[in-house]
């Protein structure tokens, strides 16, 4: 493993994670082939080869690979015997730095992972997880009537609910339980099993189309509970690239948004079509010189707003592309 300048202690710590990796059957020195069909597994991949990288910024912290690695072993451990293939997590996470942190523990138990969003109204989260079978809680968010704290790892609890009755099947290679593709998260709708598989193909089918690497800054602005927020979550944390994390307020905003992406110099920013258009209305031309590529998703995609964007000058060299399925460039 390569060893980072000026970071003493985080060698010795790589050391260290590379003899986990060796515990588990993973080899971070290429000796060995890497199980390339698990979120988790890649991750783990990327924060042996990049441990002292920035993975994710908020507006308050950021965090490396290796932190969050760090974050994600510990939650793993801390639900050994409680989460595990077949059963499903609910991760009530406000959205921040470390929120894959905890995605990533609980995916590296062989648990689906349901996201919840804190600020839905309890009902409708009671509903969600019966609706996937959760028992178990990891939240930052609080805890709802009836979930029992059992351990604190950082700023998350992991508490455990009422055994689900007649608890739905879980399909194997399950990784996240998402809304419907359009779905709106404070509706109550069934959720929908998305496999790793899944998430691993969109990445490899959009990320090499992009040429996207290291050196690429992304938004995580929608809720991981659509399938458009796991997308973008994955794409920067499963290349190298820098995750920047968009607060609620600051996604409600279309001027405080542009304002992050040129602050930030954001490369690679995802949006749905209804949301691009509102965010082009306000951006002077030359605004987001940074901008490399706009993804859009999940919408129906308007030509003619396309076209603004275009002719405004916005970002010069964006390029712009429909990523509802394989990516297509408009």
């Amino acid at each position: 493993m390569n060893a980072i300048p000026d970071h003493p202690e985080l060698d010795r710590l790589s050391a260290e994670l590379a003899g986990l990796f060796g515990r588990i059957g993973l080899d971070p020195s290429g000796g060995r082939p890497w199980r390339r069909d698990r979120i988790d597994v890649r991750f783990a991949s990327l924060a042996a080869r990049h441990p002292g990288r920035v993975a994710a910024r908020d507006a308050e912290a950021e965090v490396t690979y290796l932190e969050l690695e760090w974050l994600a072993d510990d939650i793993a451990r801390r639900l050994s015997g409680r989460a595990g293939p077949g059963s499903a997590v609910a991760v009530r996470a406000e959205r921040s730095c470390r929120t894959a942190g905890a995605v990533v523990g609980v995916l590296r138990t062989g648990a689906s992972v349901l996201p919840l969003e804190p600020g839905h109204g309890a009902g409708l989260q009671e509903f969600l997880m019966r609706d996937a079978g959760a028992e178990v809680v990891v939240s930052d968010a609080g805890l709802l009537h009836g979930e029992i704290p059992v351990v604190k790892v950082g700023r998350f609890v992991v508490a455990v609910r009422p055994q689900v009755a007649g608890r739905r099947e879980v399909p194997a290679g399950t990784a996240f339980w998402a809304l419907p593709a359009g779905g709106d998260p404070g509706r109550a709708v069934a959720v929908r099993p998305v496999s790793h598989r899944e998430v691993l193909s969109w990445v490899d089918g959009c990320v090499p189309v992009l040429g996207a690497g290291l050196d690429d800054v992304w938004t995580f602005f929608h809720s991981l509970s659509l399938d458009v927020g796991m997308r973008e979550l994955w794409g920067p944390l499963l290349s190298g690239g820098r995750a920047v994390v968009v607060d609620r307020d600051t996604a409600c905003d279309a001027r405080a948004f542009a304002r992050l992406l040129a602050k930030e110099r954001v490369t690679v920013v995802t949006q749905l079509p209804s949301a691009f258009a509102r965010l082009g209305a306000v951006v002077r031309g030359g605004g987001l010189p940074s901008l490399r590529h706009v993804l859009l998703s999940d919408e129906p995609v308007d030509g003619a707003v396309v076209a603004r964007w275009r002719s405004a000058g916005i970002a010069p060299q964006a390029l712009t592309w429909d990523v509802s399925g394989s990516p297509s460039m408009l």
